[in-house]
Order: C-alpha cells, then structure tokens, then sequence
C-alpha cells in the first residue's frame, strides 16, 4: 500500500517529524510505503527562509515556489492508494488546490496537532496573514475518509464534520529521549528552560515578571531554545538564548533544570497538545506548566509536574522546584512514566497504520 503525506514543513518542523516522519519506519514495516512531500526542496527553505531573512520579498519567492510545488504533486495524487493532508495543502487564498485534489482521489485523511481552523490571537496582522483562510480546514475534514487529531477539543470539533475522527496523541521515541537524558542534582544557579518557536516567545516573555521575582529570591539562570533566539526579550534577567537545531535539540532540552510552558488561556491553547511540556516529561525535566487545555490532563499536580494559574502561583511552583532536589527528582520519575505509559510512538504507531489501512480501501 502506498501512501502519499503532505508535510506541513521539512523535517526539522517538529509536526512534520513527530506526525508523520518518525512513523515511517514503522509504516515500511506494516506493508505502507510511505512518502514525504515538503512544501519546497530544503535547499530553497533554507536559502530564501532561514537565511533570507523573512523579508516579504523572500516570502513571496517562497509560496510561489511552494505553490507551484503542490500543483505538481496534486496531478500524481492519484497514484497512491492514501493520502494524507498534515494540517494545510496550502495556506493562503481560496481552496483551489484542495478541490483539485479531491477530484484526483477521494482517499484522503486530514491530521493535526494544532485547532488549524482557529486564527491565533497572536498571528500578526500582516499581508501574508491576512490571506490565511481558516475556513478550508472544515472542508478538508467533509471531504476525508479519516481524521486524526492530538486532542479530544479538535476532535469534538472535527466530529461536526466528520463522524469517523480519531484521536492520536503526540508521541515520542522514547529511547533516543533516554540517551538525550542527564542526571540532575543540586545546580547553581538552576537552570529555568524554555523552548519553542519565534512566536511563542510571547508566551515567556509575559512571564518575565514571574522571573524576575524568583531571580530575586534564588540564583537562577533563564535558558531559551528557539529559533527566535535573537529577539528575546527579558529585561532585567540572566538570560543564555541558543538556536534551536535539529541535531541539538534533545541535549539543550535535557540541560533544563526546570523546564516553563507558559500558554494564554485562549480557544487555540485549550485545544493544543503541549508537545514542548511531553518532551521536558520524556526527558526527566520536572516542570511547571500553565493550567490550560491538555496540560491539566497530562500533568497530576504534585506527582508529575506542577500547574499555575496566577503570578503567585507561578512563583511558587517554581520556588518550590528550585529549593528541593527531591521534589525535582520526583516530578522527573513520575514524569518519564507518564510518558511511558500513554505517549510512545510504540502506542500510537497501530493507531496510524490501521487508520490508513482503512482509508486507502
């Protein structure tokens, strides 16, 4: 059987990777022949986004190379016996490209990890944005034979669209998280960690004052993997941002002392499965996470991480994981456990497989 997958971004977009690339291995092994298609080679992402600077003109080049790209691969959808759309065909403009390949084959699956049909308080009110259309998600959920999804709040949206809708969490392989994993004991100064993409870095950065009042009590050092590196902003605070890279990323993680996953209280983020707050589980980071969405699910307070609500309650937990070891190594056990027993791609892998199976007859 084969199946076609239409990637969100390449692989270093960890939707892309913790979607659909790590299950390959595991497809190829089940009968499924699976192949990738990215948006552009990565030649042309890395010269005209990563180094080019995200100017409008680099931009431009970009969606039409992308667009341009999809067209091409639309015309041989035909071919394979399933395909599947990760989170957008194309993001912009009316859902030209979606129709034409629902005229070349009417197997298809819609998956995401993200409430795609939300706009996110935080998009930025520029030319490309603006010609975002959250509208076609509906769309592609009608037209698939099977939806999967991270979360049960994108599920019971998607079920007013699509009765045959599952959910499939995030996972991760836990065994390359082991070998990232590094033993944690007394630290000065304790190391609070945070990674994400340029966009988040609004959510630590309404934190600040949070930081600021535990820098004032404990000797702490605030860590910052991103892409967004160099636009962090923390006034006042002992800050080491960093690049995130793909080859990198486990190691600079299992550096955390504390690992932070600050969210907004919005639609978006109830709906969101906080991948980030999963890693930091997987890697034995004892963490505090925002009471939000499917945070308060994963995490049980006390015993596998810690939940705030309030700047009080923020500061607290973190002074409370600064201050004990052992209430450190605690969250850290219980937290890889928890990781252990729901979140493996060894759990969710037969999920996708039977899923496409069942697509593609």
């Amino acid at each position: 059987m084969r199946a076609l997958f239409f990637l969100l971004d390449g692989e270093t977009n960890a939707s892309s990777k913790h979607r659909v690339l790590q299950y390959c291995p595991y497809l190829r092994k089940h009968g499924i022949q699976p192949r990738a298609i990215r948006p552009v080679p990565e030649p042309a992402y890395q010269r005209l986004i990563e180094r080019g600077g995200r100017t409008a003109m680099s931009k431009a080049v970009f969606y039409s190379l992308f667009f341009a790209t999809r067209v091409i691969a639309v015309q041989n959808a035909e071919q394979a016996d399933v395909v599947v759309i990760q989170r957008d065909l194309f993001p912009f403009g009316p859902p030209i490209l979606e129709r034409l390949l629902a005229r070349r084959t009417a197997r298809l699956v819609y998956d995401t990890d993200d409430a795609t049909y939300l706009r996110p308080a935080f998009t930025p009110n520029t030319l490309f944005q603006r010609l975002r259309r959250f509208d076609k998600v509906a769309d592609l959920v009608r037209r698939a034979r099977w939806v999967s999804v991270a979360s049960e709040p994108i599920a019971a949206w998607a079920r007013h669209y699509n009765s045959n809708v599952s959910v499939l969490p995030m996972a991760v392989d836990l065994a390359e998280y082991d070998r990232a994993r590094r033993p944690h004991g007394p630290a000065d100064p304790v190391v609070l960690g945070w990674a994400g993409t340029a966009a988040g870095l609004r959510y630590l950065e309404a934190l600040a004052p949070v930081l600021r009042q535990v820098a004032e009590r404990h000797p702490i050092v605030v860590r910052v993997i991103s892409g967004g590196y160099a636009r962090v902003c923390l006034p006042d605070l002992p800050v080491e941002a960093r690049p995130w890279r793909a080859d990198s990323a486990l190691e600079d993680l299992a550096g955390f002392d504390v690992g932070l996953v600050p969210l907004d209280d919005t639609p978006f983020e109830q709906a969101k499965f906080p991948f980030k707050l999963l890693q930091y589980l997987a890697l034995g980071v004892p963490s505090v996470s925002a009471r939000v969405g499917l945070a308060c699910t994963v995490i049980d307070p006390g015993r596998n991480g810690l939940l705030a609500s309030s700047p009080d309650e923020w500061v607290g937990a973190v002074s409370s994981l600064i201050e004990s070891v052992a209430l450190r190594k605690k969250l850290a056990k219980n937290g890889r456990e928890t990781v252990s027993a729901s979140y493996t791609i060894e759990r969710v892998a037969p999920l996708l497989r039977d899923g496409l199976t069942a697509a593609a007859r």
